[in-house]
């Protein structure tokens, strides 16, 4: 039996029931028969009004259990966004240090660059000087050889 013809066969027990003496409105039916009725119409009712009727009567814990889940994602939301911006500073801290490293690196290179430069300019001077007194040595020497002669044989 479809759920409009058990809706007409209740009214039609309604209608045809007996007046309640002394009561406008009131009339006495078959409970037993109206009991199958409804239960029968109850069963034949669609899955969703029966899905929405539970959803009415939960709907405390269904909009406790939405409002725990969106707390969770916005909880989740901001750990990803900590997550991130914790990241980018260590990463801006890593960038500076390695500028720091670098600078430190340059300045150590320039130093040892001046060092060794300084290094190399006395080698070259002593060996300049060196190279000096051998020179006035030779020379000395060879004035003594051509002193040795006569001047006419130079």
């Amino acid at each position: 039996m479809e759920s409009l013809e058990i809706i007409e066969r209740i009214l039609n027990e309604i209608k045809e029931a007996r007046s309640v003496p002394l009561s406008r409105d009131g009339a006495l039916v078959n409970r037993q028969e109206m009991t199958n009725l409804l239960n029968e119409l109850k069963a034949k009712l669609p899955p969703d009004i029966l899905h929405a009727q539970h959803l009415l009567e939960n709907k405390e814990a269904v909009m406790n259990e939405g409002r725990l889940a969106g707390q969770a994602i916005i909880d989740e939301a901001k750990h990803e966004a900590n997550r991130l911006i914790s990241q980018t500073e260590i990463v801006q801290e890593a960038n500076l240090r390695a500028q720091d490293i670098l600078k430190q690196v340059d300045e150590e290179l320039s130093k040892m660059r001046l060092e060794t430069d300084q290094f190399i300019d006395a080698k070259l001077a002593n060996f300049e000087e060196s190279l000096q007194k051998t020179i006035q040595v030779v020379r000395r020497g060879r004035e003594k050889i051509s002193s040795s002669y006569p001047q006419d044989l130079r």
